[in-house]
This record gives structure tokens, sequence and C-alpha cells, in this order.
């Protein structure tokens, strides 16, 4: 799930997790309350507010239509915050809905393995996220002690020089030296890397900073010169920093200070809430251990390999998509043939039970591999994929316990796994009858002539089809205030990136005259 390495893992290859992407901005983090940011109205359940009904199934929350406008890049045509854009996107958000319809439970994509292992991926990362949200964010509290305790350093901005390196055995001796006082920096460094530069850079507090360095930093009074206590950033990853000098921005203002306090607060609780977690996940690990079979390891990191380095031509063909599009690379399971030969090899044993390469696979399908190292050498790629493998059986057993406490029928977990069912097979809507009129060819580079030639007329049909069965929620739809910015959200770490589907393409139409008001 998030951040988590605390269990025991033993054997021959064993081993021990949100951002907005807007023109110019990196690294903003975004919190879970992006997917559960109602009021609660019991525990385990949330009390979401309905903005449309279609017929006596289907609903779309005020919550889902915010995150659909909000959460990734609108159209042209639908991108302002005006009465008449936000009808063209009510309009698109229930067309969408209405093209699902069409589809119905027939579809030939609900019979597509693909799409149903990929279904039960999004239900199953939402279980963990609700899992994670109610067993561990919910339960923290930030006491002010703790608020005081950093307050005094948190608008310092320290010159630090830092190195790291993944030995143990002088992680250990070197937190000895420095506890009695006889450490010295530079020496250290020049042992390791020899007669060369030690890296230096800047660190404020800040939300996309690592929280173990923010604590060792702002946590107490440090000094001119001063070497911390080797820093255990990750497993077998140790880290040294020393204080070069640091200068101070004072809060000054009310609002300067009440800022200062709330950006402590939620680093506070990031923290809890990391070590509740931890501690939940080492509970349901506790005793289990994973041993792979060293041949069939060979050959499957061999495999990825070659996924993974593949050459700057390949990768951006590879990376090519329609910006309207929901058919995403990470989504696509990896094709059969990459294993067909070695299917019923055993993979590893874990909990008395031995996986296959099939059984591998299939778990596959529903849990892309999640790469803790984004960019690494080809050296160190053996290490990230075992690490990656260890994530996805972590999760696995993660999601048991999620099923066994009925996480699955949580409502905001189900309407997460239908926003994806619909808006996949809107699109599988959309483009068969894109090719049933010989469009769907010319769809991507000229979508404003085919909504205005083809797909305006057929949503329209469709909204004749269910005139007044559309029910619209008309106050709260008007309370509604949604950002011109672009904005792509994404959720790092997690097998499923994207938070919500791509903008549905249907309609450029703004006429609400087939909903009626929503009775209560």
């Amino acid at each position: 799930m998030i951040n988590v390495h605390v269990y025991k893992v033993t054997g021959l290859y064993a081993g021990f997790t949100l951002t907005a992407i807007a023109p110019g901005i990196t690294g903003l983090l975004v919190l879970l309350s992006l997917l559960f940011s109602c009021q609660k109205e019991r525990p385990g359940e949330t009390d979401e507010t309905i903005l449309v009904k279609i017929g006596d199934q289907v609903t779309i929350s005020k919550n889902e239509f915010i995150r659909r406008a909000e959460y990734t890049i609108r159209p042209p045509y639908a991108k302002h915050n005006s009465y008449i854009h936000k009808k063209i996107i009510l309009n698109s958000l229930i067309a969408e809905k209405l093209f699902a319809i069409q589809e119905s439970d027939s579809s030939d994509l609900l019979k597509s393995e693909g799409f149903l292992a990929f279904l039960k991926g999004r239900r199953e990362q939402a279980m963990r996220q609700w899992m994670h949200h109610q067993e561990a964010t919910a339960q923290v509290q930030v006491d002010s002690s703790e608020l005081k305790q950093f307050y005094p350093h948190a608008g310092r901005e320290y010159q630090i020089r830092y190195f790291s390196f993944s030995d143990s055995a002088l992680f250990r001796i070197a937190g000895e030296a420095i506890n009695s006082g006889i450490f010295d920096f530079d020496e250290f460094y020049r042992f390791l890397y020899g007669n060369t530069t030690i890296p230096s850079r800047k660190v404020q507090w800040h939300d996309s900073e690592d929280i173990k360095i923010l604590m060792a930093l702002f946590g107490d009074d440090r000094k001119m010169g001063e070497t911390l206590q080797p820093i255990v950033v990750d497993y077998n990853d140790f880290l040294f920093i020393q204080i070069e000098g640091w200068t101070d921005d004072l809060a000054i203002t009310q609002n300067q200070v009440q800022n200062r306090f709330q950006k402590i607060s939620e680093t506070i609780a990031r923290d809890k809430t990391a070590q509740i977690w931890n501690k939940k996940v080492a509970e349901i690990m506790k005793g289990k251990t994973i041993e792979f079979v060293p041949s069939t390891f060979k050959e499957l990191n061999e495999i990825f390999f070659r996924l993974y380095f593949v050459t700057d031509e390949e990768k951006k063909e590879s990376l090519k998509e329609s910006i309207w599009d929901l058919e995403l690379e990470e989504d696509k399971p990896i094709s059969d043939h990459f294993f067909e030969d070695i299917l019923d090899r055993p993979f590893f044993t874990i909990d008395q039970k031995t996986w296959t390469v099939n059984d591998f696979r299939k778990a596959l399908m529903s849990h892309p591999l999640v790469f803790r190292k984004r960019k690494m050498t080809s050296g160190e790629f053996p290490e990230q994929f075992r690490l990656a493998m260890v994530d996805l059986i972590r999760d696995h057993y993660v999601t048991q316990v999620a099923y066994e406490k009925k996480y699955d029928q949580v409502s905001v977990v189900k309407r997460n796994e239908q926003m994806w069912r619909d808006a996949y097979l809107a699109l599988h809507h959309r483009n068969k009858y894109l090719r049933a009129i010989r469009e769907n060819k010319h769809f991507e580079k000229e979508y404003a002539r085919v909504l205005n030639e083809h797909l305006n007329a057929y949503v329209i049909a469709l909204q004749q089809k269910y005139y007044k069965r559309v029910q619209l929620n008309f106050e709260e739809f008007e309370n509604i205030h949604l950002s011109s910015i672009d904005l792509y959200v994404k959720q790092v770490n997690q097998p499923y990136q994207h938070v919500v589907p791509r903008f549905p393409i249907l309609t450029t139409e703004n006429n609400i005259a087939y909903i009626t008001r929503m009775r209560d």
C-alpha cells in the first residue's frame, strides 16, 4: 500500500510504497481525502450528496462530478467555470452513463479477462485505500506539544551536505562514532566515494520532503557543522547529513503563524498515520516468509528487464496516447506470450503456498508491478524487481483482510469501481459507434468535427430517450465552483495511478431541458 516495508521476508532473493501535475507544477502532495472527502455518516461509510439520478439505479454524486471535472484535463469547450461550461460537463458525464447503459451487461467488454481483472484491481486498490483511511488516517490526532516542538525551527531553510550508502555494518559503526564524537564526515565520505565533491542542497519544511529528514532536521535546535545520526531512509538505504548553515523565515502575521502550524500538523499527522499503518501491515504479515525459486526468478527478471529497459524510441512509442482517451498503458495487462513457456513453473513459496508463474500472471493482471525507484541502473533492476514483487505480495494479504472486513461493500469503494466500469463501457460504446459510421480513425485528430457532425446528434437522441428520467439536484449543481486551471492528479506508488478516468469526449451540448428537478 503506502510506504510500507515492515514485515519479515527471507530466502535467497528475499527482501523487504498523490501527485498533482499542472503546467509548471510538480511534487504537490494530494492526500487520500481526494477520494474520501465526504462527511461521515457512520463508521466505515460515507454520506454522499447525490447530484444526478438516471432511472432507479444509476447515480452521479457531487463528489464524483467535482473529481471528474477537477482531477483531469478538460477539453477547451468545457474548461471554464461559466454556467454554460458547467452544463457541458454535466451533459458529458450524463452521456457517459447513458452510453454505458446502452452497452449494457451483455457487452463483449464485460467478457474480457483483462477488463474484468482491471476492475478487480481498481476495486481492491480502493479497498486498501479505504482501509488505510479508516484504520490509520482517521485515528490520528496531533497534540499541541508536538506542534510546539517543531514550530521554532520550521521556518528555517537548511544548507546541508549529505550522502547515502547501503552497508548496514558501516551504518552501525558510523552511528557509534557520531555518539562518541569521533566521526569525521569528510573522511568517511572519501572512504566511500573517493576524492569527489560531497553533494549539497537546501531543505525547507515541505510536504514533498522525506518525513524522516524533516523530523531529524527540524525536531531539535541544530548547530552549525553538526552531523546528524544516520537516517534509515529505506530498507538497506542510509543517509548522512551535515548542517552547513541556515536562514530563518520568521512567521510574523497571524495568518503566517496559522499556516505554519497547519503545515506542521499535516506533516506530523502523515508520520503518525504511516506508523499506525506500518504496524497493522506488520501484524498481517507476521510470520510470513517468502522464498523465490532462483531459476524462475532469474528468467522472469530477464523478461521484465527487457520490458523496462526499452530503447528511447520504443519508450516514446509506448507512451503515445490520445490526451482524451482512457486506454492507458498502465491499465493494460502484460500479454500472456511473455510467460507462455513457463506458466506452470513454481515461482515462490509463502505461507505454505506455492505460487506458479501463472498465479503471478493472474495477480499481475489486477495489480501491475510498482517499482519503488522510477530511475535505476540496469545493475539495480534485480533488487528493484524483487522489491516490487514483495510489495505485490504484501498488497495481496492486505486485500484479503480488507475483504474479510467487507470493505468491498463500502459505498465509496463500490462507487469508485462503478465509475471506472461505466467510463470504459462508454468509451467502448463510443468507439463502436464511430467504427459503424467509419469515423473512428479520424476522431483523435478531428474530434471537434466528429462531435459536431455525429456525436452531438447521437447524445441528443439518447437524451430524448431518457427524457425526464434524468433528475438533477439543481441547488447543489449551481453551488459547484470549478477551477479553470488544468490539473492532472495521480497517485504515486500505486498499481493504478490515475485518480479518475479521462474526461469523456462525447458532446459539446449545453441544453439540459431533458433533465427534471430531483425529487426528495
